[in-house]
């Protein structure tokens, strides 16, 4: 999984193939905020019957590695499968 940021300012968290001109992106989810301090997400183009994108490189501001929280969490949205807490308790 990566997080792609489009020149848009929309940022974009799949699974991510880059080739020489474009990246392919499938499993894609919207980041939104929908109020200060709080992330959402939305199926990317979720209207769309195409489950995988070509988005061309002119488009694409930077693509990095999420943090884990952001991946576990759109995990849980597509498996069914809810990762545990990671952090210990003391």
């Amino acid at each position: 999984m990566k997080l792609v940021r489009l020149t848009s300012g929309e940022e974009i968290l799949g699974k991510v193939e880059e080739l020489s001109n474009v990246i392919k992106i499938s499993d894609a989810f919207n980041l939104v905020a929908p109020e200060p301090g709080k992330i959402g997400f939305i199926p990317f183009m979720a209207y769309a019957k195409d489950k995988e994108f070509v988005i061309d490189k002119s488009h694409v501001m930077m693509v990095v590695d999420p943090i884990d929280e952001l991946v576990d969490q759109v995990r849980s949205m597509t498996s069914g499968i809810v990762m545990p807490d990671t952090k210990v308790i003391g």
